[in-house]
């Protein structure tokens, strides 16, 4: 392996890590669909959307060491279970003594095999090192959904037409979006 191949590093996008994540645990609290009681628990009802809540914090927050990752992800387990030992020391769960937990909170040991199973058989704790920087292609995605609501598929614009649709997008997308300015084009601006 190259020096070159060595050094880099993936960056995957933090959203699809997730995605199969939310389905395995959706499917531990679909009674319906699987019926046997060592496959399901009304106990995660709760839990599949804060659990990716908690997942993406764990990505964002893991310093880029994939150990941390892993041991925050498996931590999930332990604050759905009432135990806030490993929780962020700034988290309303360890900082509030009176703090009520919102969610049920975990005493079923099927429940409990469930959720470690779902967190232990994706990606994202499989391959840790591959999300340590916590990418999100939100933005991206985002904005392409703008440049289609202005570049309608079905009709075809003259050059002049086009490049016009393309600046109102921008600026509709960039009036839009809750974040700041990621770079600033100075070429244009006098006395810049």
């Amino acid at each position: 392996m190259s020096e070159k191949q060595d050094t880099q590093q993936t960056k995957n996008d933090s959203w699809h890590a997730t995605k199969n994540m939310k389905k395995g645990i959706a499917q531990c609290v679909n009674r319906a669909a699987i019926s046997k009681r060592e496959t399901w628990s009304p106990l995660l009802q709760d839990k599949v959307e804060t659990t990716l809540t908690h997942a993406f914090w764990c990505m964002k927050n893991c310093n880029g060491n994939p150990e941390i990752l892993k041991r925050n992800l498996l931590n999930i387990i332990e604050h759905y279970k009432g135990n806030h030992a490993g929780c962020y020391a700034e988290s309303r769960c360890r900082k509030d003594k009176n703090d009520e937990p919102s969610r049920q909170i975990l005493s079923d040991a099927v429940a409990i095999k469930l959720l470690f199973k779902v967190l232990t058989s994706y990606v994202l704790y499989k391959s840790p090192h591959d999300f340590v920087l916590a990418r999100d292609t939100f933005y991206v995605e985002s904005f392409n959904n703008v440049m289609n609501i202005f570049h309608d598929k079905r009709i075809s614009f003259s050059d002049k037409q086009y490049e016009t649709r393309s600046v109102i997008a921008v600026c509709h997308w960039n009036t839009n979006v809750d974040r700041k300015y990621t770079s600033l084009d100075r070429k244009n601006i006098p006395n810049a």
